[in-house]
């Protein structure tokens, strides 16, 4: 087992604030494993240090887990008020995944207007039928199929993707044809407007999954992906800005907070690194809903939102 230290490092937010799907956590020992295309890595923390394995020898844990960011730069760039700092205070720690290209793609696409708990039972699907058998230290999963392993779309259907299986089906054919269009070092010579065009260029991808994308593959952490969780946290908290950008809007006949009106504002009210207030924000709203609901349910009687 190696030993590392974690300073400013919070692994339990890291990896459920929605950014990855493929991890399975242990109660009883504290581990999670956590699959990236078809390594297995075995990793827990204990106060600032954490204990890993990896079933693959050159696989890089420190640059997954975002080891390598400025992370006291990137705290003092964002917390511009009190509202952030608040979210930021109680996920310190937090850090922006460093995913694969084409995995943290195919999963975002299947990723589009679901939740979490049905994404991740998609992906598993997928991996099922197109990836291989892995084993590590008794866990078995199966590796994240590359492109061309999803060469059969009946079989792909029947993995509970719905619409978005066609999306995946001719995406998965746009890599395997043209990987190096798609590379980190590619989009990486792109601006963050010209990336993201570029990848609303693939079926499927709208504007919140290119965002995903740019920000956990491809290392632009000024996106800033807006869902209904950032949409209320940012309407909430940043209200009379949004209106008033949204007012100016009128003469263009938009005249409402969108999701670009949301995006546009945060992007230039929290700068470089955005795309970090973005994950303290969306992991901040959804633990404080399910807050909520835990405390509604010990009230007798009481009745219970279900979170979206």
């Amino acid at each position: 087992m190696n030993i590392m230290p974690a300073k400013d490092f919070n692994l339990k937010a890291t990896l459920e604030s929605g950014q990855v799907f493929r991890y399975h956590h242990d109660g009883n020992t504290g581990f999670y494993c956590v699959v990236a295309g078809g390594s297995i890595i075995k990793i827990r923390q204990i106060g600032s240090r954490i204990e890993y394995d990896c079933s693959s020898k050159v696989f890089d844990v420190a640059k997954l887990f975002g080891f390598n960011h400025s992370y006291g730069k990137i705290i003092k760039s964002i917390s511009r008020d009190e509202k952030i700092r608040g979210a930021i205070n109680k996920h310190y720690g937090l850090r922006i995944l460093e995913q694969q290209p084409w995995e943290c793609t195919a999963s975002f696409i299947c990723s589009a207007f679901s939740n979490i708990p049905r994404i991740r039972q998609c992906i598993e699907k997928v991996s099922a039928a197109f990836g291989s058998r892995i084993e590590f230290d008794g866990f078995k999963t199966f590796s994240f199929p590359q492109p061309q392993q999803i060469s059969d779309f009946a079989k792909l259907k029947k993995c509970g993707l719905g619409y978005r299986a066609k999306y995946l089906f001719e995406t998965a054919r746009i890599f395997s044809n043209n990987s190096e269009d798609y590379s980190l070092q590619q989009l990486r010579k792109l601006s963050y407007a010209a990336a993201k065009e570029r990848l609303m260029e693939l079926p499927g991808v709208g504007s919140k999954v290119a965002d995903c994308i740019l920000l956990f593959a491809y290392g632009f952490y000024g996106a800033f992906p807006v869902d209904v969780w950032i949409h209320r946290a940012m309407a909430d908290s940043y209200g009379a800005q949004l209106r008033k950008l949204a007012a100016a809007g009128k003469k263009t006949g938009k005249g409402k907070i969108s999701e670009s009106v949301v995006a546009g504002f945060a992007r230039g009210y929290f700068g470089e690194y955005a795309g970090y207030a973005q994950q303290f924000l969306y992991h901040h709203s959804r633990i404080e809903k399910a807050a909520k609901i835990a405390k509604t349910l010990q009230v007798p009687g009481a009745a219970v939102a279900a979170v979206p």
